[in-house]
């Protein structure tokens, strides 16, 4: 596991409610896991429409 691409990690916690969200996004999307799902949402989603 020395040779990572990615060596940073994210932690964060959620209510029940969030995780349940959280998995049935995933489920929809077709992703094989959460921390793709994620990083593909931070990494490729734009979130400028969501504070305008």
């Amino acid at each position: 596991m020395a040779n990572r691409e990615r060596k940073n990690e994210l932690k964060i916690y959620l209510s029940d409610k969030g995780q349940y969200i959280l998995e049935q996004k995933v489920k929809i999307s077709g992703m094989k896991s959460k921390s793709t799902f994620l990083r593909r949402l931070i990494l490729y989603f734009s979130f400028t429409a969501m504070w305008r």
